[in-house]
């Protein structure tokens, strides 16, 4: 089992209901609860709270989904079993807004992955939700802020060969910035350039057929639909630089040709995660990711960053 606590904001600090989030995790070592306590109870306590203070201070969160497919990814020896984990966050904070005016807002945010693993291929279920209500008490005034998530199932097909094949299909939202519906399907190659005990370097090359639909900013009541056949790479980078420290690296490359302009339409996004070991079961996560259009459909935000920062405890 692994349970998870993720800092909650600086502006969440006062008037607020938060509940932290679970992750879980089938394991045969049973012997882990016992061990995990005895490591919370180690002298190291006391300076492992003053370095979680310092570091979950810095936490910042802003609106972009990027799928990092390789977090999921597990050992190419094991075989026939099921791994999964999941986190949730339920928030209630007011702000002041005038005498006797407050506002309130609610937060609910949801993050999960499971995978289940053969001899042969490997099968994966990635899902994130995002949802964030101001005035939640008050019918008149109440605005929804962030709607957006996303589910992604991708197979892996002959898994442990250097080159394997990859099938994948996903359907994403995001209310916020217009995006009504975005599902996509397709396939490709990926080849694993290194495979090392501590490096692993693969790079995937494949099409999709992608569907968006977007309402426009600046026509109310307009939504605007692109339906398009696309080049999908990717490169990644999973590395162990020794026991306590590892970092996982994704960037893609997506494009295809929209006959509407007589253009390509161009994105590239990135994931960078880094996993520091404290103690024995408890580790500290750090996680950027972004996302560049440099033509999207409706004229939106064309860059869109998140820096998110976490403790995890594994038992």
């Amino acid at each position: 089992m692994k349970f998870c606590m993720f800092p909650v904001s600086e502006s969440y600090q006062k008037n607020k209901i938060h509940f932290g989030s679970l992750c879980f995790r089938k394991t045969s070592a049973a012997a882990g609860v016992v061990a995990g306590a005895a490591d919370f109870c180690s002298k190291r306590y006391t300076m492992l709270g003053i370095l979680l203070v310092t570091l979950l201070v810095a936490a910042g969160q802003a609106d972009a989904q990027i799928l990092n497919i390789e977090r999921s990814r597990v050992a190419q020896d094991a075989a026939d079993y099921f791994t999964g984990k999941a986190a949730f966050n339920f928030s209630m904070f007011n702000r002041n807004a005038g005498r006797n005016n407050p506002n309130n807002f609610l937060q609910l945010t949801f993050d999960g992955s499971s995978a289940y693993v053969s001899e042969q291929h490997s099968y994966q279920l990635l899902g994130n939700l995002n949802y964030l209500l101001v005035n939640y008490t008050s019918r008149e005034s109440r605005n929804t802020v962030a709607s957006n998530g996303y589910a992604h199932f991708r197979v892996n097909l002959l898994r442990k060969r250097r080159l394997s094949y990859e099938l994948f299909t996903q359907y994403q939202a995001d209310l916020a910035r217009g995006l009504e519906v975005r599902y996509l399907t397709g396939g490709g190659m990926r080849y694993a350039l290194l495979r090392e005990d501590d490096v692993h370097v693969a790079i995937g090359s494949g099409l999709m057929y992608e569907h968006e639909a977007w309402k426009d900013p600046e026509q109310e009541g307009r939504l605007r639909v692109a339906d398009l056949l696309k080049s999908t790479n990717y490169a990644s980078i999973r590395a162990k630089f020794n026991e306590q420290v590892g970092a996982n690296v994704i960037v893609y490359y997506q494009t295809g040709y929209d006959h509407t302009i007589a253009r390509f339409r161009n994105r590239v996004s990135g994931d960078v995660s880094f996993d520091v070991k404290v103690l024995n079961r408890l580790s500290l996560k750090t996680n950027f990711s972004c996302t560049f259009e440099d033509k999207p459909i409706v004229p939106v935000t064309k860059f869109v960053y998140s820096i998110t920062n976490g403790v995890q405890y594994a038992f």
